[in-house]
């Protein structure tokens, strides 16, 4: 209730400006419907109010009246009441998924069956199934960083190069992470378009947690993390959990279903969202239609044979 209270406003206010004719209004049909009026010059009201005669039972639902509760819905309406944001589907259509896989020989290690790198394989068609349309490119590192293939919708060749990857074709052994995100940035800059990265790795080295963490302070493309690896315990002692945090970044672990991918899809669409400029990211949602079947339904009640209102 605070967050909605906090979140409330009208996206056109001015549109408000119609509700003061509606008070108006209803302070003369108020006034012109009170007897005292009439007679209070001319009776003392302590006399007065002995001698009218008011009916038990009034008619609550008059024309005019509804039409003023109409008029006053139909200002608020068109004032857009707001208390939720809803994310831009152009932010949305725009955003793309860079993948920095590591190519070291731990990849080969089967505790992951039938090893890291096939089931690392596995998942990125799983994880290109999920997200249809969606652009992503691949950026294959070890000791040095290398542009496999860069922002494209067309995921199919992306899979075709990530089955021909082996780390015998990286030149040298190691973990440039850093280095791979900065070319991963460089990426986005370059298109000027926004996106995140996904790290697929079984290890960070600790002499990568300085230049992370620089990384992590800075306004770099989102990152979160996949980790090849069979358990967290894994994950803590090869130096992923450190590299997360010094990143700021979520951790996921493989898992033999797509919940792990189903989860860096959501999490990459809120960190998109969240990274862009807000008037370009997102914008308020307009909830004013939510008045528009009440309003329908009053204005009905004007199909009725001596429905009408009268001024007197």
């Amino acid at each position: 209730m605070t967050l909605f209270l906090d979140n409330f406003h009208f996206l056109r206010p001015q549109w408000l400006l119609v509700l003061i004719p509606a008070g108006i209004i209803w302070l003369v049909l108020r006034r012109s419907q009170d007897p005292t009026r009439h007679f209070g010059g001319l009776i003392a009201s302590h006399l007065l109010k002995h001698l009218l005669h008011r009916p038990e039972k009034q008619n609550v639902l008059r024309p005019a009246h509804l039409l003023l509760v109409m008029w006053i819905l139909l200002g608020i309406a068109v004032a857009g009441p707001s208390w939720q944001m809803a994310p831009s589907p152009f932010a949305e259509d725009s955003a793309g998924l860079m993948i920095l896989l590591k190519l070291n020989p731990s990849m080969l290690s089967e505790d992951l069956r039938p090893s890291r790198l096939e089931r690392i394989r596995h998942k990125l068609h799983d994880l290109f199934e999920l997200r249809p349309g969606g652009s992503a490119g691949l950026i294959a590192y070890s000791g040095s960083s290398h542009l496999v293939m860069p922002l494209t919708q067309d995921t199919h060749i992306i899979e075709q190069m990530a089955k021909a990857l082996d780390p015998s074709l990286m030149p040298a052994q190691g973990d440039a992470l850093a280095e791979a995100l900065a070319r991963a940035a460089a990426q986005f800059e370059g298109r000027n378009t926004a996106g995140s990265v996904l790290v697929i790795t079984d290890s960070i080295e600790p002499a990568q947690i300085r230049d992370l963490t620089e990384y992590g302070k800075g306004a770099g493309p989102p990152v979160q993390i996949l980790a090849a690896l069979a358990n967290r315990d894994l994950a803590a002692q090869n130096g992923i959990e450190a590299g997360a945090r010094a990143l700021g970044a979520p951790l996921a672990l493989m898992t033999v279903d797509e919940t792990d991918l189903r989860q860096i899809i959501k999490r990459a669409e809120s960190q998109v969202i969240a990274a862009t400029p807000k008037m370009e990211a997102v914008q308020w949602k307009d909830s004013g239609y939510l008045l528009v079947p009440v309003i329908v339904l009053g204005a009905l009640l004007w199909a009725r044979r001596g429905w009408s209102v009268r001024w007197e």
